[in-house]
C-alpha cells in the first residue's frame, strides 16, 4: 500500500516532489559540510541569513524582509547567530532606534565557506545535467517564481524575499 500512496502523490506533483527532494538533499549536504568545516551550529536558514547580512550590515527588519520572515523571526535567527559569535549588534548610525547587525571575523569566515560550498553544489548540478541543462533549469525556475509572484499566489512577505527577485 505504501508504494501506491507514494506513486499517487508523485503522479500529480512530480516537479514539486523533486524540488522538495532537491532542497532537502542540498540542505543535508550543506549541514554535513558546515559541520565538517567546524561550523556545526549553522543550519541552512542561518547560512542564508549570514550571506544576506552583507558587508556593511543590516537591520533585523531588513534581514527579515530579505529572508521572507517576520522581524521577530529574523530577530531569533540573529540572536542565535550573535550567541554563536557570527554577528554582533551595534547602534545604527543612520537610525538611533535601530541596531545594525554586522558580521564578526568568525561570521566572515563562515560566509566564505558557505559561498564555496554553494558553488560546489552548483558545480555538481552542472556536472549532472550539463551546462545547458543547468541554464535551462535556472531559467525555468526563475520564470516560474516570477509568474507565481506576479499572479499574487505568493504571500506578500515571501514576495519581498530575496529569492523572488533573483
Amino acid at each position: 500500500m505504501h508504494q501506491d500512496a507514494v506513486a499517487g502523490a508523485q503522479s500529480g506533483s512530480e516537479l514539486v516532489t523533486l524540488l522538495v527532494g532537491a532542497v532537502r538533499g542540498i540542505s543535508q549536504v550543506f549541514i554535513d559540510r558546515m559541520t565538517a568545516a567546524g561550523f556545526d551550529d549553522v543550519r541552512p536558514t542561518h547560512g542564508f541569513a549570514l550571506t544576506l547580512v552583507g558587508e556593511h550590515g543590516t537591520t533585523a527588519t531588513e534581514l527579515g524582509r530579505r529572508l521572507g520572515m517576520t522581524k521577530q523571526s529574523a530577530g531569533e535567527v540573529v540572536t542565535h547567530l550573535a550567541r554563536q559569535g557570527y554577528v554582533e549588534r551595534r547602534p545604527d548610525p543612520e537610525d538611533r532606534r535601530a541596531r545594525r547587525i554586522t558580521l564578526t571575523t568568525r561570521g566572515r569566515e563562515c560566509v566564505a565557506i558557505i559561498w564555496a560550498e554553494l558553488a560546489d553544489v552548483q558545480g555538481a548540478w552542472a556536472d549532472a545535467v550539463g551546462p545547458t541543462g543547468l541554464e535551462e533549469l535556472t531559467t525555468g525556475l526563475r520564470k516560474g517564481l516570477q509568474t507565481l509572484r506576479d499572479d499574487g499566489r505568493i504571500p506578500e512577505a515571501l514576495r519581498q524575499a530575496w529569492w523572488w527577485s533573483v
